[in-house]
Protein backbone atom coordinates (compact mmCIF):
# COMPACT_ATOMS: atom_id res chain seq x y z
CA UNK A 1 0.00 0.00 0.00
CA UNK A 2 2.64 2.20 0.81
CA UNK A 3 4.74 2.14 -2.50
CA UNK A 4 1.79 2.35 -4.22
CA UNK A 5 0.90 5.77 -2.52
CA UNK A 6 4.21 6.52 -3.29
CA UNK A 7 4.24 5.80 -7.00
CA UNK A 8 0.71 7.53 -7.14
CA UNK A 9 2.20 10.52 -5.50
CA UNK A 10 5.42 10.99 -7.50
CA UNK A 11 2.87 10.42 -11.17
CA UNK A 12 0.65 13.10 -8.95
CA UNK A 13 3.46 15.69 -8.83
CA UNK A 14 4.63 15.21 -12.66
CA UNK A 15 1.06 15.42 -13.38
CA UNK A 16 1.00 18.46 -11.70
CA UNK A 17 4.01 20.22 -13.13
CA UNK A 18 2.40 19.21 -16.81
CA UNK A 19 -0.68 20.58 -16.22
CA UNK A 20 0.30 23.52 -14.32
CA UNK A 21 2.70 24.74 -17.11
CA UNK A 22 -0.24 24.21 -19.82
CA UNK A 23 -2.49 26.25 -17.32
CA UNK A 24 0.14 29.24 -17.44
CA UNK A 25 0.78 29.07 -20.93
CA UNK A 26 -2.69 29.34 -22.31
CA UNK A 27 -3.49 32.16 -19.32
CA UNK A 28 -0.36 34.12 -20.37
CA UNK A 29 -1.98 33.85 -24.25
CA UNK A 30 -5.12 35.47 -23.76
CA UNK A 31 -5.23 38.88 -24.82
CA UNK A 32 -4.59 42.10 -22.30
CA UNK A 33 -7.39 43.97 -22.74
CA UNK A 34 -6.62 46.75 -20.21
CA UNK A 35 -7.26 49.94 -21.08
CA UNK A 36 -6.30 52.77 -18.80
CA UNK A 37 -9.21 55.12 -16.97
CA UNK A 38 -9.99 58.31 -18.98
CA UNK A 39 -7.70 60.80 -17.78
CA UNK A 40 -4.92 58.60 -16.93
CA UNK A 41 -1.42 57.40 -18.59
CA UNK A 42 -0.65 53.40 -18.35
CA UNK A 43 2.44 54.03 -16.60
CA UNK A 44 2.08 51.70 -13.62
CA UNK A 45 1.01 49.29 -15.61
CA UNK A 46 3.62 49.03 -17.73
CA UNK A 47 5.58 49.02 -14.89
CA UNK A 48 3.45 46.21 -13.24
CA UNK A 49 3.98 43.97 -16.52
CA UNK A 50 7.94 44.42 -15.95
CA UNK A 51 7.93 43.68 -12.38
CA UNK A 52 6.04 40.38 -13.28
CA UNK A 53 8.30 39.52 -16.70
CA UNK A 54 5.31 39.29 -18.77
CA UNK A 55 7.41 40.97 -21.15
CA UNK A 56 9.66 38.03 -20.92
CA UNK A 57 9.08 34.20 -23.18
CA UNK A 58 6.17 32.12 -21.71
CA UNK A 59 9.20 29.77 -20.13
CA UNK A 60 10.85 32.69 -18.53
CA UNK A 61 8.05 34.22 -17.03
CA UNK A 62 7.12 30.96 -15.83
CA UNK A 63 10.48 30.30 -13.83
CA UNK A 64 10.01 33.54 -12.44
CA UNK A 65 6.45 32.72 -11.19
CA UNK A 66 7.80 29.34 -9.91
CA UNK A 67 10.63 31.02 -8.05
CA UNK A 68 8.54 33.57 -6.67
CA UNK A 69 6.99 30.97 -4.60
CA UNK A 70 9.34 29.23 -3.56
CA UNK A 71 11.38 32.00 -2.40
CA UNK A 72 9.29 34.33 -1.44
CA UNK A 73 5.74 32.63 -0.59
CA UNK A 74 3.67 34.53 -3.23
CA UNK A 75 1.63 33.30 -5.96
CA UNK A 76 1.41 37.13 -7.45
CA UNK A 77 0.15 40.89 -7.25
CA UNK A 78 -3.46 40.86 -8.04
CA UNK A 79 -3.71 44.43 -10.12
CA UNK A 80 -7.24 44.69 -9.63
CA UNK A 81 -7.54 44.16 -5.89
CA UNK A 82 -3.91 45.83 -5.35
CA UNK A 83 -3.30 43.33 -2.72
CA UNK A 84 -1.30 39.78 -2.96
CA UNK A 85 -3.52 36.74 -4.81
CA UNK A 86 -3.11 34.58 -1.64
CA UNK A 87 -4.50 36.74 0.68
CA UNK A 88 -7.58 37.53 -1.60
CA UNK A 89 -8.34 34.13 -2.86
CA UNK A 90 -7.58 31.96 0.32
CA UNK A 91 -9.75 34.56 2.36
CA UNK A 92 -12.47 34.04 -0.08
CA UNK A 93 -12.78 30.40 1.00
CA UNK A 94 -14.86 30.45 3.70
CA UNK A 95 -17.72 31.81 1.87
CA UNK A 96 -17.68 28.75 -0.13
CA UNK A 97 -17.42 26.27 2.59
CA UNK A 98 -19.93 28.01 4.33
CA UNK A 99 -22.30 27.69 1.38
CA UNK A 100 -21.94 24.26 0.27
CA UNK A 101 -20.44 22.55 2.59
CA UNK A 102 -24.11 21.38 4.53
CA UNK A 103 -25.99 20.73 1.20
CA UNK A 104 -22.68 18.07 0.45
CA UNK A 105 -22.90 16.91 3.50
CA UNK A 106 -27.22 16.14 3.06
CA UNK A 107 -27.37 15.19 -0.37
CA UNK A 108 -25.03 12.18 -0.11
CA UNK A 109 -26.56 10.74 2.46
CA UNK A 110 -29.85 11.33 1.16
CA UNK A 111 -29.09 10.46 -2.41
CA UNK A 112 -28.29 6.85 -0.68
CA UNK A 113 -31.06 7.22 0.80
CA UNK A 114 -33.28 7.27 -2.04
CA UNK A 115 -31.38 5.55 -4.39
CA UNK A 116 -31.66 2.49 -2.10
CA UNK A 117 -35.31 2.85 -1.77
CA UNK A 118 -35.76 3.08 -5.18
CA UNK A 119 -33.30 -0.27 -5.90
CA UNK A 120 -35.48 -2.28 -3.45
CA UNK A 121 -38.79 -1.23 -4.80
CA UNK A 122 -37.70 -1.39 -8.29
CA UNK A 123 -40.69 -1.00 -11.04
CA UNK A 124 -43.27 -0.35 -8.30
CA UNK A 125 -45.10 2.86 -7.68
CA UNK A 126 -42.85 4.52 -5.33
CA UNK A 127 -39.34 4.01 -7.75
CA UNK A 128 -41.60 5.22 -10.76
CA UNK A 129 -42.08 8.53 -8.74
CA UNK A 130 -38.49 8.54 -7.60
CA UNK A 131 -37.51 8.11 -11.01
CA UNK A 132 -39.47 10.50 -12.07
CA UNK A 133 -38.54 13.21 -9.69
CA UNK A 134 -35.03 12.83 -10.39
CA UNK A 135 -34.87 12.95 -14.51
CA UNK A 136 -37.29 16.46 -13.88
CA UNK A 137 -33.93 17.79 -11.72
CA UNK A 138 -31.24 16.38 -13.48
CA UNK A 139 -33.46 17.97 -17.10
CA UNK A 140 -34.02 20.90 -15.72
CA UNK A 141 -30.38 23.50 -15.81
CA UNK A 142 -29.43 24.06 -12.15
CA UNK A 143 -29.66 28.38 -12.82
CA UNK A 144 -33.43 27.75 -13.66
CA UNK A 145 -34.71 26.05 -10.54
CA UNK A 146 -32.57 28.35 -8.44
CA UNK A 147 -33.65 31.44 -10.11
CA UNK A 148 -37.21 29.94 -10.05
CA UNK A 149 -37.08 29.29 -6.22
CA UNK A 150 -36.12 32.81 -5.62
CA UNK A 151 -39.44 34.29 -7.28
CA UNK A 152 -41.61 31.72 -5.97
CA UNK A 153 -40.04 31.18 -1.81
CA UNK A 154 -39.32 34.88 -1.75
CA UNK A 155 -40.96 37.16 -3.91
CA UNK A 156 -44.60 35.33 -4.21
CA UNK A 157 -45.05 33.26 -1.34
CA UNK A 158 -42.59 35.06 1.35
CA UNK A 159 -41.28 32.20 2.70
CA UNK A 160 -37.41 32.98 2.22
CA UNK A 161 -36.61 36.27 4.53
CA UNK A 162 -34.20 37.07 0.92
CA UNK A 163 -33.03 36.08 -2.16
CA UNK A 164 -29.87 36.49 -1.49
CA UNK A 165 -27.28 35.67 1.32
CA UNK A 166 -26.66 37.93 3.83
CA UNK A 167 -23.64 40.10 3.98
CA UNK A 168 -21.53 40.74 7.14
CA UNK A 169 -23.24 44.49 7.27
CA UNK A 170 -26.66 42.93 7.07
CA UNK A 171 -25.79 40.54 9.58
CA UNK A 172 -24.17 43.05 12.33
CA UNK A 173 -27.30 45.28 11.44
CA UNK A 174 -30.51 42.51 11.64
CA UNK A 175 -28.95 39.92 14.17
CA UNK A 176 -26.96 36.42 13.22
CA UNK A 177 -30.50 34.86 13.47
CA UNK A 178 -31.23 36.73 10.06
CA UNK A 179 -27.94 35.72 8.67
CA UNK A 180 -28.81 32.12 8.74
CA UNK A 181 -32.61 32.19 7.64
CA UNK A 182 -31.06 33.59 4.21
CA UNK A 183 -28.36 30.63 4.04
CA UNK A 184 -31.58 28.51 3.96
CA UNK A 185 -33.28 29.19 0.64
CA UNK A 186 -29.54 28.48 -1.50
CA UNK A 187 -28.76 25.20 1.14
CA UNK A 188 -32.25 23.82 0.12
CA UNK A 189 -31.35 24.43 -3.63
CA UNK A 190 -28.64 23.15 -3.63
CA UNK A 191 -29.21 20.22 -1.58
CA UNK A 192 -31.66 19.21 -3.94
CA UNK A 193 -30.50 19.81 -6.78
CA UNK A 194 -27.50 17.60 -5.75
CA UNK A 195 -29.23 14.33 -4.79
CA UNK A 196 -30.58 13.48 -8.13
CA UNK A 197 -27.42 12.59 -10.54
CA UNK A 198 -25.99 10.12 -7.42
CA UNK A 199 -29.43 8.76 -6.22
CA UNK A 200 -29.89 7.80 -10.31
CA UNK A 201 -26.20 6.08 -10.39
CA UNK A 202 -26.67 4.20 -7.07
CA UNK A 203 -30.29 2.70 -8.03
CA UNK A 204 -28.75 1.52 -11.22
CA UNK A 205 -25.36 0.00 -9.68
CA UNK A 206 -27.93 -1.49 -6.74
CA UNK A 207 -30.18 -2.94 -9.13
CA UNK A 208 -27.49 -4.70 -10.89
CA UNK A 209 -25.99 -5.96 -7.51
CA UNK A 210 -29.39 -7.72 -6.57
CA UNK A 211 -29.32 -9.81 -9.28
CA UNK A 212 -25.53 -11.19 -8.58
CA UNK A 213 -25.10 -14.62 -7.78
CA UNK A 214 -24.31 -13.90 -4.45
CA UNK A 215 -26.94 -12.48 -3.31
CA UNK A 216 -29.19 -15.50 -4.43
CA UNK A 217 -26.70 -17.02 -2.13
CA UNK A 218 -26.94 -15.06 0.33
CA UNK A 219 -30.95 -15.30 0.55
CA UNK A 220 -30.90 -18.67 0.16
CA UNK A 221 -29.09 -18.92 3.31
CA UNK A 222 -32.43 -17.25 5.15
CA UNK A 223 -31.58 -13.95 4.34
CA UNK A 224 -34.09 -11.50 3.55
CA UNK A 225 -33.57 -9.22 0.83
CA UNK A 226 -33.10 -6.09 2.74
CA UNK A 227 -30.64 -7.70 4.93
CA UNK A 228 -28.81 -9.01 2.03
CA UNK A 229 -28.84 -5.87 0.37
CA UNK A 230 -27.56 -4.18 3.60
CA UNK A 231 -24.35 -6.57 4.48
CA UNK A 232 -23.56 -7.45 0.54
CA UNK A 233 -25.11 -5.41 -2.28
CA UNK A 234 -24.98 -2.20 -0.60
CA UNK A 235 -21.18 -2.01 0.33
CA UNK A 236 -19.95 -3.63 -3.56
CA UNK A 237 -22.79 -0.71 -4.87
CA UNK A 238 -20.90 2.12 -3.31
CA UNK A 239 -17.32 0.83 -4.38
CA UNK A 240 -17.68 2.78 -7.53
CA UNK A 241 -18.97 5.98 -6.33
CA UNK A 242 -16.32 7.10 -3.85
CA UNK A 243 -13.67 8.14 -5.42
CA UNK A 244 -16.60 10.71 -6.18
CA UNK A 245 -17.75 11.60 -3.05
CA UNK A 246 -14.17 11.78 -1.83
CA UNK A 247 -13.68 14.48 -4.99
CA UNK A 248 -16.70 16.21 -4.30
CA UNK A 249 -14.78 17.83 -1.31
CA UNK A 250 -13.49 20.06 -3.53
CA UNK A 251 -16.35 21.39 -4.84
CA UNK A 252 -17.09 22.75 -1.13
CA UNK A 253 -13.68 24.63 -1.50
CA UNK A 254 -13.82 25.49 -5.16
CA UNK A 255 -17.45 27.14 -4.88
CA UNK A 256 -19.23 27.61 -7.78
CA UNK A 257 -19.74 30.81 -10.41
CA UNK A 258 -23.41 30.02 -11.23
CA UNK A 259 -24.24 29.85 -7.02
CA UNK A 260 -22.13 32.75 -5.88
CA UNK A 261 -23.51 35.16 -8.47
CA UNK A 262 -27.28 34.43 -8.03
CA UNK A 263 -27.01 33.94 -4.13
CA UNK A 264 -24.14 36.92 -3.79
CA UNK A 265 -21.69 34.58 -2.24
CA UNK A 266 -18.60 36.62 -1.92
CA UNK A 267 -16.47 33.45 -2.56
CA UNK A 268 -13.97 32.04 -4.75
CA UNK A 269 -16.19 31.11 -7.59
CA UNK A 270 -17.47 34.94 -7.83
CA UNK A 271 -13.77 36.03 -7.41
CA UNK A 272 -12.27 33.44 -10.68
CA UNK A 273 -15.09 35.26 -12.28
CA UNK A 274 -13.63 38.87 -11.42
CA UNK A 275 -10.18 37.69 -12.09
CA UNK A 276 -11.44 36.44 -15.98
CA UNK A 277 -13.41 39.24 -17.30
CA UNK A 278 -10.45 41.71 -15.96
CA UNK A 279 -7.42 39.43 -17.01
CA UNK A 280 -6.29 38.82 -13.65
CA UNK A 281 -3.80 36.55 -15.01
CA UNK A 282 -1.31 36.30 -10.86
CA UNK A 283 -5.18 35.62 -9.61
CA UNK A 284 -6.36 33.06 -12.42
CA UNK A 285 -3.38 31.39 -12.05
CA UNK A 286 -3.47 30.50 -8.03
CA UNK A 287 -7.12 29.45 -8.75
CA UNK A 288 -6.01 27.06 -11.65
CA UNK A 289 -3.15 25.77 -9.42
CA UNK A 290 -4.82 25.15 -6.02
CA UNK A 291 -8.02 23.86 -8.15
CA UNK A 292 -5.73 21.06 -9.85
CA UNK A 293 -3.79 20.39 -6.63
CA UNK A 294 -6.80 19.35 -4.56
CA UNK A 295 -8.15 17.62 -7.97
CA UNK A 296 -5.26 15.41 -7.48
CA UNK A 297 -4.62 14.85 -4.67
CA UNK A 298 -8.36 13.71 -4.09
CA UNK A 299 -7.55 11.63 -6.72
CA UNK A 300 -5.33 9.58 -4.77
CA UNK A 301 -7.33 9.50 -1.59
CA UNK A 302 -10.52 8.27 -3.47
CA UNK A 303 -8.14 5.30 -5.60
CA UNK A 304 -7.10 4.54 -1.76
CA UNK A 305 -10.30 4.66 -0.22
CA UNK A 306 -11.21 1.42 -2.21
CA UNK A 307 -9.07 -0.57 -0.15
CA UNK A 308 -11.46 0.28 2.29
CA UNK A 309 -14.81 -1.14 0.84
CA UNK A 310 -13.76 -3.60 -1.55
CA UNK A 311 -11.42 -6.63 -0.36
CA UNK A 312 -10.29 -7.84 -3.94
CA UNK A 313 -8.55 -4.56 -4.40
CA UNK A 314 -6.25 -5.53 -1.27
CA UNK A 315 -5.96 -9.14 -1.87
CA UNK A 316 -5.04 -8.52 -5.51
CA UNK A 317 -2.65 -6.00 -3.95
CA UNK A 318 -0.99 -8.43 -2.35
CA UNK A 319 -0.36 -10.92 -5.02
CA UNK A 320 0.92 -8.01 -7.37
CA UNK A 321 3.69 -7.56 -4.33
CA UNK A 322 4.31 -11.14 -3.92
Amino acid sequence: MFRYFLKRFSLMIFTFVITVFIYFTFIKLMPDNYVPSLGHDNTWYEKYREMEGWDKPIIVQFGMWVRNIFKYGSFGFSYLLKQDVSKVYFGKIPASVKINIVPYLLSVPLAIVIGVTAALHKNKPLDNIISVGIMIFISVPYFVVAVLSQYIFHFKLGWAIDYKIATASEIGEFGAWYGIRTYMLPVAVLTITGIPGLARSIRAELTEQLTQDYILLARSKGLTKRQATFRHALKNAMVPFLPGIFIGIIGVMSGGIITEEIFRVDGTGRIYLQAFNGRDYALMMLITTFSQFLTLLMSIVGDLSYTLFDPRVRVGGGKIAK
